[in-house]
């Protein structure tokens, strides 16, 4: 009978070999893309605890890029701000009544930004709100996303009560990629909008839940 020892060792070896290579396979399919990186200064004021009632007019978005590279987004953007500040349990006012109400007012926004304090009053107390929540986009930067499929941003975002007292803002910044932990859809437009409903959820995950 012919021994099979001289066999075995090589054998085990691939085996070995094989194992390695596809715990290491293994490792690296485990390792976790962090889909949002993000700072904030984005704060509440002491006035937030004021607020009575949740009905939010949600501003046109404003474009502060230098290239108006934000500016096919911008409807996207406020709607998706009007759909998860529900989340946050407030109450968006239909953006044709909002717009309806700010005629009149449009040579405030084209004069100096939302965001300015000067402009508050102009804008508050139009709709019967209970505060306007106003945003610029500083930053969209989609250079990356045929390569990684992340967008680069920074918002300006302040919500304002209607008397005009500034009840939580500030700025956030960093970058999000298109389909968050999931896939990302394969159109560029997709990918993009994917973008903005991940960067929208990072600030306004940083504004508190209105006590009810």
């Amino acid at each position: 009978m012919v021994s099979s020892s001289h066999t075995s060792r090589p054998t085990r070896s691939r085996i070995a070999r094989a194992s390695f290579v596809a715990a290491l396979a293994l490792l690296a399919a485990c390792e976790t893309v962090q889909p949002v990186l993000v700072d904030s200064t984005l704060a509440t004021t002491e006035a937030f605890g004021s607020l009575r009632r949740g009905d939010v007019a949600v501003l046109p978005v404003e474009d502060g890029t230098p290239d108006g590279a934000a500016q096919r987004h911008l409807v996207f953007l406020r709607q998706e701000i009007a759909r998860q500040l529900v989340d946050r349990l407030f109450s968006p006012i239909e953006p044709s009544v909002v717009d309806a109400s700010l005629r009149g007012s449009s040579d405030v926004v084209v004069r100096e930004s939302v965001l300015a304090p000067a402009s508050w009053p102009k804008l508050v107390g139009r709709s019967d709100e209970d505060a306007v929540f106003a945003l610029r986009v500083q930053r969209w930067d989609e250079s990356r996303l045929p390569t990684d499929k992340r967008v680069r941003f920074e918002f300006q975002a302040a919500m304002v009560g209607r008397d005009g007292t500034l009840l939580w803002g500030g700025a956030i910044q960093g970058e999000v990629k298109a389909g968050g932990l999931d896939a990302a859809p394969r159109d560029r437009e997709g990918m993009a909008k994917s973008c903005g409903t991940l960067a929208v959820a990072a600030m306004l995950q940083r504004l508190p839940r209105r006590a009810l």
